[in-house]
């Protein structure tokens, strides 16, 4: 089962929130609306949301401070703020705050917003799959270093001629490291 990417949107005027619902429901998207930042916050720490939809202006907190702090919960949730202040200081304050994927000034044009939040999307699963790369690399890092303290050199890898790796026989190194009843004639098929 394919669960739909989730869509936060935030507003304290519920017409808006309304209206941008109404635009997104054609979407195979998951849409939550509410007024309450608070409430936009507890679901983006409890659910992986894929999208912030916000308004700049809101009574408890600005549109930039949501976006900072959602940014800091889950920086793959990608933040979309709306805006009827078309001001350079709105601009400078989502990007300093909420480091925002886009801003769309309101009234907005439902084919902008529709367009916003499928780009959204699609940077949402970009971030998710960065994240498990770098979550991989960690990983394979910790990893190895494990292994070399453990067994000091088994990651010095040499190559020859033709880039072919010279790798020594594992069988020599079997009776010094106590495994004296590994030999080459494991690798005998007819055992």
């Amino acid at each position: 089962m394919t669960t739909l990417p989730l869509i936060v949107c935030v507003d304290d005027d519920p017409a808006v929130l309304t209206t941008v619902a109404r635009c997104l429901r054609r979407e195979q998207l998951d849409v939550r609306t509410t007024e309450s930042p608070v409430e936009a916050l507890r679901w983006i720490s409890a659910d992986d949301v894929a999208v912030v939809v916000c308004d700049y202006e809101m009574p408890s907190m600005t549109g930039a401070q949501l976006a900072g702090k959602a940014r800091m919960m889950r920086p793959e949730t990608v933040r979309i703020l709306l805006t009827g202040r078309n001001t350079v200081e709105t601009a400078v304050d989502g990007i300093n705050q909420g480091e925002i994927f886009r801003f769309i000034a309101k009234p907005f044009d439902f084919e902008d917003l529709r367009g916003a939040v499928l780009a959204a999307v699609e940077r949402h699963a970009e971030l998710v799959e960065l994240t498990g790369d770098r979550q991989r690399r960690e990983r394979r890092v910790v990893l190895r270093t494990s292994l070399e303290m453990e067994y000091p050199g088994i990651s010095d890898v040499r190559r020859g001629a033709g880039n072919i790796y010279e790798v020594e026989s594992p069988w020599d190194k079997t009776a010094a490291v106590g495994l004296p009843s590994f030999t080459s004639a494991l690798e005998r098929d007819d055992l």
